[in-house]
């Protein structure tokens, strides 16, 4: 038995897949059924509010608390108690993430003229004439080959990001704190910001910390390569937002966000009259099936759980304590789970 925050429809629509996961005898209940110490959570945090987050937290001291968010800045990690288990969805959201930032990449690539509306000059065709002459190349093309790509962010979306680039011929640069450059690679990582900000495009992929919020400052951002296109799937407050503002309305930036600070904006501010910047409503996650894409990480954890000594995924830092571990699996046991 697992205790849920999800809404009915939310719920309904996963019940299946969970079935499937889990077994036939599985069975979830609302908060309202009475959790018990030692219990699960599947908690939605994007479908509550801070005050309702709170209460379902508080509600239970809950083994394990996993989020179906790929992000964990939704709790306060330093009062997170080291004997209950933290786990997000890291992983399922990489396609559907990959997808929105291909459409805003080559949606920015394309702004101009997109490739069949272009006008064709070329002449009747008659006798030995080419059908593509030579003279009829501008050499100005538009697109990914070539294209300089920056990423900030090497979990699993950074990953599946840096490969769906690197294949279709852009030169790819990734951010991160501890940069490998195995040999045979194209993917270059780099702990120096300047380079993921000499680019074409740059796509954030970082989760909230301490060390990431407003890690793209109005300093950084007035160092970038002019006419930067900058992505923003992650959380708003890893820019720093009024900078980003300015820059665009000068036109030294353009921007693709999905993330906004407050969501949504107000209607008349700024960023919404801007012909530099691209809002979309924190859809990025968004894809076939993305509504419960959460259940394959969780069921992935549950199953890592249950066998011991085996690596458990989608840990939150600092939770990282044996004793949390070993409280779940003693619940998964016991059936308090």
């Amino acid at each position: 038995m697992l205790y849920t925050t999800l809404s009915k429809e939310l719920g309904d629509l996963s019940l299946p897949s969970l079935r499937r996961a889990f077994g036939p005898s599985y069975e979830h209940r609302p908060l309202t059924g009475g959790p018990r110490d030692g219990g699960v959570l599947l908690m939605a945090p994007h479908e509550l509010s801070p005050v309702k987050r709170q209460e379902a937290l508080d509600a239970a001291k809950w083994s394990w608390v996993h989020l179906t968010s790929a992000g964990a800045d939704f709790v306060d990690l330093g009062s997170w108690p080291a004997d209950t288990l933290l786990t997000r969805s890291w992983r399922c959201y990489a396609a559907p993430l990959t997808e929105y930032s291909l459409h805003a990449v080559l949606s920015h690539e394309w702004r101009r003229r997109a490739p069949w509306e272009e006008v064709d000059t070329r002449t009747d065709p008659c006798g030995d004439t080419p059908p593509v002459p030579a003279a009829g190349s501008t050499g100005g093309g538009v697109g990914l080959w070539g294209a300089d790509i920056g990423i900030a962010g090497w979990g699993a979306v950074g990953q599946r990001l840096a490969a769906a680039f690197e294949a279709l011929g852009a030169s790819v640069t990734v951010l991160r704190c501890r940069p490998e450059n195995p040999p045979g690679s194209r993917i270059v990582q780099t702990s120096d910001i300047d380079r993921v900000l000499d680019v074409d495009h740059l796509i954030l992929a970082l989760p909230l910390t301490p060390g990431t919020t407003r890690l793209f400052g109005r300093s950084a951002l007035s160092r970038a390569r002019p006419g930067l296109h900058l992505v923003n799937l992650s959380r708003a407050d890893i820019l720093d937002q009024d900078a980003v503002t300015e820059l665009c309305a000068e036109g030294r930036l353009f921007a693709t966000l999905d993330v906004t600070d407050p969501e949504p904006l107000p209607a008349g501010h700024p960023l919404r009259g801007l012909p530099t910047v691209r809002l979309s409503p924190h859809v990025a996650w968004r894809s076939r099936g993305s509504d419960i894409a959460f259940i394959d990480d969780f069921s992935a954890i549950w199953q890592a759980l249950e066998h011991p000594g085996s690596v458990v995924p989608g840990v939150v830092p600092p939770t990282q304590d044996i004793r949390a571990r070993a409280a779940v699996r003693g619940a998964l046991t016991t059936g308090k789970a």
